[in-house]
This record gives structure tokens, sequence and C-alpha cells, in this order.
């Protein structure tokens, strides 16, 4: 059988999807992880190199200037939308636990002394502290 590029592309089309993807991988016995983690080194020479000055990265940048840099993020606007539908969710789990915890503490801003430089200061001070305790906890993740 002779070689034909559109019946490979085909296949291709044909079997290159998610699902197979996701299979492959779960099947997979080989140490993802620490495999990763043992070519630290390798990645971390690798990227002082590309990132140091006249590197890979600024000449690739300085290659495709801004247009490019414009032209590519408009062909990826769909994924950005896609990103945008799928983070929604969490997007709303984490902003309804923020805007919980402020309400929750705005009391204690409003009981508090107006009207001079100082009390604005202790207001905005007291909000930072309010803020700071909550620190990790307001995420999406539970």
């Amino acid at each position: 059988m002779a070689l034909d590029a559109a019946i490979g592309n085909a296949k291709w089309k044909a079997n290159a999807n998610s699902a197979g993807w996701i299979a492959g991988l779960n099947k997979s016995q080989k140490p993802i992880v620490a495999a990763a983690i043992a070519q630290r080194g390798t990645m971390q020479t690798k990227f002082t190199a590309a990132t140091a000055p006249g590197g890979t990265w600024e000449r690739h940048l300085s290659a495709v200037g801004d247009g490019g840099i414009k032209a590519a993020a408009a062909a990826k606007a769909t994924n950005f939308d896609t990103g945008i539908e799928q983070g929604a969710g969490n997007q709303l789990k984490a902003l309804t636990k923020i805007v919980a915890y402020e309400v929750a503490n705005l009391p204690t801003i409003y009981a508090m002394a107006k009207g001079t430089r100082a009390a604005s200061k202790a207001r905005q001070n007291a909000w930072l502290d309010i803020m700071a305790d909550a620190a990790g906890t307001l995420s999406a993740k539970d």
C-alpha cells in the first residue's frame, strides 16, 4: 500500500480525540510526576539559556512581533471564550464566598467612627485585617 497523506490525516482525525488521549494516559504505568521532577535540572538549564539576553525566547518574540502576538490571540479567541465558560462555575463559587464574607464583616466597619482622617485610616486598617484573616480561604476550592 502506498503512503497517502490524506489517508493518514483522515485516520489521525478519526482517532485523535480527548477520550482516547485520557484512556491512554490512564493506562500508562509510567511515573509521570517523578519523571518530570527528575528533569528539573534540565528544565532549569534550558530555561536559563532560553531567557538570557539574545536567547531563543527573546529571538522568537522579536521575530513574531506585536502583530504576530495579536494575530495569534485573535486566532485563539474561541479558546478564551471556552475557558471563561468552563471557569464560570468556579468563579461564581469563589465570588459567592467572598461576597458573603464581606457582607458578614461590613457591620464591623460601618460601626466604626467616621469623618476624620484618623477614622478613615482606622477603617482601612480594620478592613485590611479582616480581608487578610481570610487569605487562602475564599477560593473556589472547598
